[in-house]
């Protein structure tokens, strides 16, 4: 028992830092479990090890949003946070961007834990169609995207799907860099860098932040994160951030704190739901069941409550801790001088950049900049850049 609880607070501690560090994504982590899966089988129980890897997952889904909401550094799971997390920073409210993102994580946990009988009992018939229909699904996405623009932007629109899906293919189908890291310059640079240029050239400045936070509907954003978080765990090469532009439409330019809201829910959700699947179809659907496949190939009823318990126990922490460093980083990021943080930002990200992926990165870097520029110049939805994962999905299925 304490060796389990043991790992569980080791899982905690990793995924914290897995969430807070850019470029530092959970699945780094569980490939390290991996390997040394033989030594730590060796000395204890599978169900501590696998208590470990669920326990990192759930907190790193909580803690992911903190890094790109504060210091708008992105990863693939939290990208789309970036912009209405950033207003709300500009508007002295980077605790509540936080918060919204922890209610949307919390209320996708207690639909996941309602639905999991449901899920059990229907998954395993609409599966196949539901995966077949998912290509044709993500196309009609990318001309509604395109078509929601205000007239006049449409062929803007349109443009910024043509570089993002580009970039996307180059990065993720002709394998120019190590896939390990491929996605990092590219998002940083459409969501990160570019938004800090911005913020800079219209001498925006970080107001001084409020630890309140203001009552708002959160059923739309809780229902939507489910469902596109349960997209993401149940199919292959859908993401967090492929199923989060799905419901993009559904709150076009509307609440941007449901919006919050639905993508917290987003994360949550597709972690959780990616250890269903590997219950119910045998299919490891995120780097975290691929540990929990290893460790355990077949899984029984009891595994599966197993499982579900570590995720009850483990949310308590997870909310716990990301709401404790939202409020230290709100303090924190009040007291600075905006230009000379987005900056030192800048260099920062450009210098791990570099550090990881080497002058092919910057490249990306670059050019997925000056794409997310064109995005705001032009006026269109952030949501066309996520060709950049949607297009070499679309030709995964295809293909």
């Amino acid at each position: 028992m304490l060796d389990l609880l043991a790992f569980i607070f080791l899982g905690v501690l990793l995924g914290t830092f897995t969430g807070l560090v850019p470029g530092i994504h959970v699945n780094t982590v569980v490939i390290v479990v991996i390997a040394l899966l033989p030594a730590l089988l060796e000395s204890f129980t599978p169900y501590s090890v696998i208590a470990l890897v669920i326990a990192m997952s759930l907190v790193h889904s909580y803690v992911d949003y903190i890094p790109s909401i504060f210091l708008g550094a992105p990863q693939e799971d939290s990208v789309l946070s970036v912009l209405p997390g950033h207003r709300l920073l500009l508007k002295g409210r980077g605790y509540e961007a936080v918060r919204l993102t922890v209610v949307g994580g919390l209320g996708a946990t207690v639909m996941g834990l309602l639905m999991l009988l449901a899920g059990i009992m229907v998954l395993p018939a609409v599966y196949p169609y539901v995966r077949a229909a998912v290509p044709y699904l993500l196309i009609a996405l990318l001309f509604y995207i395109v078509w929601m623009q205000n007239r006049g932007r449409q062929l803007y629109a349109a443009l910024a799907v043509l570089y993002s899906g580009l970039l996307g293919i180059l990065i993720l189908d002709r394998g120019i860099i190590s896939l390990k890291y491929a996605l990092f310059p590219a998002l940083t640079g459409l969501f990160g860098v570019s938004t800090l240029l911005t913020s800079l050239r219209t001498n925006a400045s970080i107001p001084p932040q409020t630890l309140e936070w203001e009552p708002v509907r959160y059923g739309k954003g809780v229902l939507a994160g489910s469902f596109a978080g349960a997209l993401a765990g149940l199919l292959p090469s859908i993401g967090s951030s492929q199923s989060a532009t799905l419901i993009q439409g559904l709150f076009g330019g509307g609440d941007e704190k449901e919006f919050l809201i639905a993508l917290g829910g987003v994360n949550t959700a597709n972690s959780i739901y990616a250890f269903l699947a590997l219950y119910l179809i045998g299919r490891a659907r995120s780097g975290a069941s691929i540990a929990v496949k290893e460790i355990m190939d077949v899984l029984s009823p009891a595994d599966l409550l197993f499982m579900v318990s570590v995720v009850l126990f483990t949310t308590f922490f997870a909310v716990f801790i990301t709401l404790e460093l939202a409020k230290m980083g709100a303090l924190f990021v009040q007291s600075l001088d905006y230009r000379s943080f987005s900056l030192v930002i800048i260099a920062f990200l450009t210098l791990l950049v570099d550090l990881l992926t080497g002058w092919r990165g910057l490249l990306i870097l670059a050019t997925a900049s000056a794409i997310g520029l064109f995005v705001q110049e032009a006026g269109v939805n952030r949501s066309t850049s996520m060709a950049v994962l949607i297009v070499p999905t679309i030709i995964y299925f295809l293909g």
